[in-house]
């Protein structure tokens, strides 16, 4: 959910154990050796989940739950379930990382509704280590009810379309009541049956309060109540700030929404130079044997890590068209047939299709790109930048792919830009600051920040001046100088010290002298 001029909502700090102080010297030292140190923190500890049994929870807005589930030897595929009574909770899944958010995670649970994620055994990071442990955050984007549950999935994988005859699984939890899901075996209908709400995962109390709600942006809902816009949306689902903002989203990718701007790919040819495909941008989306391919925001029937998120310069996103975001030998995609999870497309050779003169999208793309365009609202990596971290103080908005994505891009077109250097860098430091206070250092945009921050700790020397002071040039060609100057003070004290030595050893005894 996004934020309209509301009031602040903070999020528990974190403690972090104190250093004790030693002495000048010392701390100049152990400054030096703790370049990688790492913050102590005081944190909940995961709960125990049984495999096969719902959970029932409540968390609060802006705060986390922890899990740990075993998972057997035995187990080929699980199945993991995420039913809200109400609010909007998110999961973050991970068998490697304990306590994974939106940047540790590895599979995401973040749509409005009832949830499943099935995960096979043969898929990325599945069971790399016995025990076999699942984490899972459960994080509360509002004070959310919940049920999880984690349960061994069928040999052949197969996905339940309806959990009771009449009802689909995507039909839980959606806001609307159906007598045919009001069972035990649907979660009661997830209670959409105790009262009715004007659109699936739009509580009534989300319209005109201020927050721009996606759930509620429907007609149905009056497009939020003017929470999000004074104008009448194109589509369910699309704000006004989705068009042309670097994604292809599936709700704006529809007529209506001028497809998406130009974030959809629908104006683009079939030029592409690359020897791998990696900057094709055309519209192929079926493999060479002819199977449709899987939209890339889609987790089904193939559950992937392949999305905008973890690859934003890809081009991947709501759409189906053929890709190749991660290094493989051509152009491939996902595809629809639950037999086939991936299969090569055939886009032709390198500059075949290209006209004369021709230069690749991808290529147009990243050459045009400014860090800020002054457009109404404004457009370019620093304004993207802004909108996906959001005002710092929301967990949620700060520690999650997309700002970290965005701010990664910010880097790369601001830094050198005089006219908004001074915003970006200043908004960069806001955030840096905050990710530091909710703990979260995964993002490699902010390394080096968090690195000299653990450094100036270390020395017993942190404050707010010298952490901004650590994001700087300056600050590292102070500690490589120090480290200079420190290896020259010892190779003089040793020189001084064998010149003494020396003295001593070949003095001529006062006995000795005639």
């Amino acid at each position: 959910r996004v934020c309209i001029n509301c009031p602040h909502r903070p999020r528990p700090s974190v403690k972090r154990a104190p250093l004790s102080p030693p002495s000048l010297m010392l701390r100049q030292f152990a400054a030096l050796a703790l370049l990688l140190g790492i913050g102590l923190t005081a944190g909940q500890e995961e709960e125990a989940l049984e495999m096969g049994a719902l959970r029932s929870a409540f968390v609060n807005e802006d705060s986390f739950h922890y899990y740990r589930v075993t998972i057997p030897q035995s187990t080929n595929a699980i199945k993991v379930k995420l039913i809200p009574s109400y609010g909007d909770p998110d999961a973050y899944l991970s068998f490697t990382t304990a306590e994974p958010d939106d940047l540790t995670a590895t599979w995401v649970m973040d749509d409005v509704g009832a949830e499943e994620q099935v995960i096979k055994r043969d898929a990325v990071e599945f069971c790399q280590y016995e025990p076999c442990i699942l984490h899972i955050s459960v994080y509360g984007y509002d004070e959310s009810e919940y049920m999880i549950g984690v349960y061994e999935a069928s040999a052949r994988l197969e996905i339940e379309q309806e959990c009771a005859p009449g009802c689909k699984q995507d039909q839980i939890a959606d806001g609307i009541c159906q007598q045919e899901c009001k069972v035990s075996a649907c979660y009661d209908d997830g209670g959409d049956c105790e009262e009715q709400n004007c659109a699936p995962g739009c509580d009534e109390g989300w319209v005109g309060d201020e927050y721009c709600d996606e759930a509620c942006f429907v007609e149905a809902c009056k497009w939020d109540g003017g929470d999000c816009t004074t104008e009448s949306g194109c589509n369910t689902g699309c704000l006004p700030e989705y068009i042309n903002d670097g994604e292809c989203d599936s709700e704006c990718n529809v007529e209506a929404c001028s497809w998406d701007g130009e974030d959809c790919f629908h104006g683009a040819t079939e030029c592409y130079g690359e020897p791998d495909g990696s900057d094709y941008r055309g519209l192929k989306n079926h493999t060479k044997s002819g199977k449709e391919c899987q939209a890339w925001d889609s987790q089904f029937p193939q559950q992937h890590t392949r999305t905008h998120l973890n690859y934003p310069e890809a081009g991947l996103g709501g759409h189906n068209f053929c890709r190749n975001p991660d290094g493989e030998a051509t152009a491939w995609c996902y595809t629809t047939d639950m037999e086939t999870r991936y299969e090569a497309c055939d886009v032709g050779q390198p500059w075949e299709k290209c006209k004369q003169n021709e230069i690749p999208l991808a290529t147009q793309l990243a050459g045009a790109v400014k860090c800020l365009t002054p457009t109404t609202p404004p457009s370019g990596p620093l304004a993207r930048f802004e909108l996906s971290c959001g005002n710092g103080e929301s967990h949620a908005d700060v520690c999650s792919r997309a700002c970290c994505n965005a701010a990664k891009a910010a880097g790369a077109f601001c830094a050198n830009d005089e006219t908004n250097y001074g915003r970006y860098q200043d908004y960069k430091m806001k955030i840096a600051f905050s990710m530091y206070k909710h703990d979260c250092e995964a993002c490699a945009a902010f390394g080096d920040f968090f690195s000299n921050v653990h450094l100036l700790n270390g020395a017993g020397v942190g404050s707010k001046m010298m952490y901004r002071f650590a994001d700087s040039v300056g600050f590292k060609v102070l500690v490589a100088a120090f480290v200079i100057m420190m290896m020259l003070l010892c190779v003089i004290a040793g020189s001084i010290a064998r010149y003494v030595y020396q003295r001593r050893q070949y003095a001529v005894p006062d006995a000795a002298v005639p």
